[in-house]
Order: C-alpha cells, then sequence, then structure tokens
C-alpha cells in the first residue's frame, strides 16, 4: 500500500522569506509528489501556537499539520522527535548560526528522490534556481518560464490572499490612491535598503509626474515621520504599529499581535502591487514580492540595484551599534540637511 509522503516547510524570517520558501516548496512538493505542509505556527506571528497560514491565506495545496505522521523517517535526522519545533527553538537547541540553520535543518533541493516520509524544508529565499535541474523532465511547462513568472503565477493560483485582508486594503486604495501613486518600500531596521538612491530616484518620478501620491510601506516610523515632513500631504501610509526604530516589526517583542503585524504588512505587499509606478530595492525580499505582484508595466518599476550584501555580522554589528546610539531616530532626523530630498 503507497504511504503518503510530505514535505514540511517551516516558518523563518519575516513574510517576504517565508512567502518566497513557501512558493518554492509547492514547486518541491510537485516535483517530489508529495504533500505540502507549511507550518507557521512559531511566536513571529502566532501569538498562541496555532499555525496562522490560514488566517493570511488560503492556500489549495496545502495540507495540515495534524496530518504529518509520527515517525522516525524524517530528513535531515536532526528534527526527529522535533517536528512540532519551531526554527528558533531548534537554533537555540542546536547552537546554529543563520549560515547553519539552513545547512543542517534543510533537506538539500537539489535531489528530489530522498525516501524519507517526512523532508523539512528551511529557507529564507526563493529556490527556483535549484530546481530548475528538474524541470524538463517533471515540469516541462517551466523550462523557458522565468522565476518570475512561475513566483506571480503560483502566488495568484495556490497563495490566494484571505477575503477580510483583500477587503482592507481595497478601502484603502478606493479611499486613498489618487490618480497616479507611486509605491515606494523602505525598510531601515536591522536591514537598511538604499535609502538615498530610492528618494533620488522618486525625486525624478515627482519631477515626471507631479501631483502624484507617494505610497510608502516602512517599518521605521522616523522614516514614516521623514517622507511626511519632506513630501507632505502627497504621502500615504496604512495604519500600523511600529517598533522601537531600528527594530524589525516582526522582530519586536513589544508587538501587541503577532498575526495583526502580518496582516498590516501583506496589505503594504498588496498595495505596493498596486501601484502605477514602483521603486524598489529588490535585496529586500518585500521588495522582491513587491516587484513579483506588481500590474504596473515594466518601464514603471524603477529598481535600485546594489552590490553584495557584504558579511552579515558585521551589518548586525553595525546595526547594534546604530540603536545603541539611537542613529535610526535622530539620524533620519537631521538626513535632510545632508541628502537632497527635497520635492523638484
Amino acid at each position: 500500500m503507497h504511504r503518503n509522503k510530505y514535505l514540511l516547510v517551516k516558518g523563518v524570517g519575516g513574510l517576504g522569506n517565508r512567502i518566497l520558501s513557501a512558493l518554492s516548496a509547492i514547486v518541491f512538493a510537485r516535483l517530489s509528489r508529495r504533500t505540502l505542509v507549511i507550518d507557521w505556527s512559531d511566536p513571529t506571528y502566532s501569538a498562541d501556537g496555532t499555525n496562522v497560514l490560514g488566517r493570511f491565506f488560503d492556500c489549495r495545496s496545502c495540507g495540515q499539520t495534524d496530518d504529518i505522521p509520527v515517525t522516525d523517517s524524517v530528513r535531515p535526522a536532526i528534527w526527529r522527535g522535533h517536528l512540532g519545533d519551531s526554527v528558533e527553538q531548534m537554533k537555540a537547541l542546536h547552537r546554529l548560526d543563520t549560515d547553519g540553520t539552513v545547512r543542517e535543518l534543510s533537506v538539500d533541493l537539489s535531489r528530489s528522490d530522498d525516501p524519507e516520509d517526512v523532508l523539512v524544508v528551511v529557507a529564507y529565499h526563493s529556490k527556483l534556481r535549484t530546481l530548475r535541474q528538474h524541470f524538463p523532465a517533471r515540469i516541462p511547462q517551466y523550462v523557458e518560464a522565468s522565476n518570475k513568472f512561475v513566483l506571480a503565477g503560483l502566488l495568484r493560483e495556490e497563495f490566494l490572499l484571505r477575503t477580510e485582508i483583500r477587503e482592507r486594503l481595497e478601502r484603502f486604495r478606493r479611499d486613498q490612491f489618487g490618480l497616479r501613486t507611486i509605491g515606494v518600500h523602505v525598510r531601515y531596521s536591522d536591514y537598511r535598503v538604499r535609502f538615498v538612491s530610492i528618494t533620488t530616484q522618486l525625486n525624478a518620478l515627482l519631477k515626471q509626474e507631479p501631483g502624484s501620491r507617494i505610497l510608502l510601506a516602512t517599518d521605521n516610523i522616523e522614516m514614516k515621520a521623514l517622507f511626511e515632513k519632506v513630501y507632505g500631504d502627497a504621502v500615504i501610509t496604512t495604519p500600523h504599529w511600529y517598533a522601537e526604530p531600528g527594530i524589525a516589526i516582526h522582530m519586536s517583542p513589544n508587538r501587541p499581535d503577532p498575526v495583526e503585524s502580518g496582516i498590516e504588512a501583506l496589505v503594504d505587499l498588496y498595495l505596493l502591487a498596486e501601484c502605477v509606478h514602483l521603486i524598489l530595492d529588490t535585496s529586500s525580499s518585500f521588495s522582491y514580492l513587491a516587484r513579483i505582484l506588481s500590474k504596473a508595466p515594466a518601464p514603471n518599476i524603477v529598481i535600485v540595484v546594489r552590490g553584495p550584501k557584504g558579511d552579515r555580522r558585521i551589518r548586525v554589528m553595525v546595526t547594534s551599534v546604530m540603536r545603541r546610539i539611537r542613529a535610526f531616530s535622530w539620524g533620519l532626523r537631521i538626513l535632510p540637511r545632508i541628502v537632497p530630498m527635497r520635492k523638484l
């Protein structure tokens, strides 16, 4: 008798990371003919240990966490007896750094023939590049398709935004968008996008498109205040809870409601995709997803190009120092004196 086999995807990182990981897993589940289960029961977005995926999306391909059998037939073997644990719990238990997390806690997606009953995937980004070697034999319709095309299709077909979230973002779009709205995502906390390059592009676009509204999606309340000071009533932002400047919203222990924080992020993400113009630094997974979802024509999407991110340990150290000296607050307040941000 054929036994059902499972692909268990553990949530890690913010919403952008999770969605990209889940979309890749949908493809891998098809390749390996496994039942996909996505587990977002970790405290990042769940306050009570329940799987909150269904609070955000209706996932057509997903099974339930309760479907996973109690078994030692698990790969990586490190998850045996711990399938109910979160990635953060496993990192603490085994003292894993970020690089070691994926190396030790996730199966190798370059192979699809592992015999174990349960395979566990942990990923921060899309893995389509790794999976492409399997496309000719298993999913030939994807062979010539771009990653953007594949991911956008999976989002539309498999990850259906919950109706109540869709209604919330539609109300905001109807009430707040102008004839032309420019979407800008500025992550400025534990990870910082190329803010100066983004505002330079924004100023140039505002000169071409005077009277445009600016939808700002950011995780830093001081960044919100800065945009409102410089660009005035042109700036629109969705209702949000913000963490202390310099701390990513999904990483703050002070969030009043993790689920609501996730919903607020999704509203921002899908509203960005509705904008006529977009200015993005796609080194952020959230911005990358906004680009994938966007309905704007390609010439209307400005991608700010950046060099390599550099050593993560150095970036973490710099972030820590910036928090300690409160640079995420006073630094943004004095920035307009240094950087030309004024509308042209």
